[in-house]
């Protein structure tokens, strides 16, 4: 079995359940299959990755929080189009300027958890737990490919050789 396959079967079996458990107890399905991806995106395996994804995703859920407070205190005066362009526009302006500091330097993580509140209906609370969850899924479904790579008994060696054989070509 290549690797690549048993990342699909994996992610798959893991995206169907957490499709299934998200809409049976009301968390955001978007939000989760967004932190899985800034898990993977993260660049970094096991618990680093979700430490590293999961911290940035929950600066850009507060930042996406305070970008719609600022828009509320804004709009009676600037519009509501305008109002929300200013709140968008300083919380941008922050999740770039706190990537100074390495703890939430993964700025598309933040920029995820930012998409992740709206997609939330922001919803502070259900981002938060729906995010915590899905960056825990990435996690699962690294771990999930590794015992079908075992079980199969895959020549992770040979994989690697192939991947870079193909690199290589391209």
């Amino acid at each position: 079995m290549k690797k690549i396959l048993a990342i699909g079967i994996s992610s798959g079996i893991v995206a169907a359940i957490w499709t299934i458990v998200s809409f049976s107890i009301g968390l955001s399905t978007v939000a989760g299959f967004l932190a899985w991806s800034s898990f993977f995106a993260s660049g970094v395996s096991g618990i680093k990755g979700v430490k590293k994804a999961l911290i940035a995703n929950i600066s850009g859920i507060c930042w996406g929080f305070s970008g719609v407070q600022l828009s509320n205190l804004f709009a009676p005066s600037l519009g509501n189009v305008q109002a929300i362009a200013v709140g968008n526009g300083l919380g941008s302006l922050a999740i770039c300027l706190q990537s100074r500091l390495a703890l939430v330097s993964f700025i598309p993580g933040s920029f995820i958890g930012w998409s992740a509140f709206i997609a939330s209906g922001m919803n502070f609370k259900i981002a938060i737990i729906s995010m915590i969850i899905g960056s825990f899924l990435g996690y699962a479904s690294e771990m999930l490919t590794d015992v079908f790579m075992k079980v199969l008994k895959v020549d992770v060696k040979n994989v690697e050789n192939e991947i870079l054989n193909c690199n290589e070509a391209a």
